[in-house]
């Protein structure tokens, strides 16, 4: 299956996400240090979601450029 201009696109915005979570996260991180207790607790775990996030984008991209994902004709 050729890999088609709607794809391409898809696959480019699921990169651009999951590249803009992992910048977020980043940027989360360094504002982070510095402090100490439960809050940082919490946002340790928030950041690990934001980068589980990201990296779940990016299979579903590489999916689409696999052609397991097809971005469809809208109805």
């Amino acid at each position: 299956m050729p890999f088609t201009k709607p794809n391409q696109e898809l696959r480019r915005e699921l990169k651009d996400v999951a590249s803009s979570l992992e910048q977020a996260a980043s940027e989360v991180l360094s504002l982070t240090k510095g402090c100490q207790g439960e809050e940082v607790t919490a946002v340790l775990k928030l950041i690990a979601k934001l980068y589980e996030d990201a990296d779940r984008l990016a299979a579903l991209a590489d999916e689409v450029k696999a052609g397991k994902i097809v971005r469809g004709k809208p109805v």
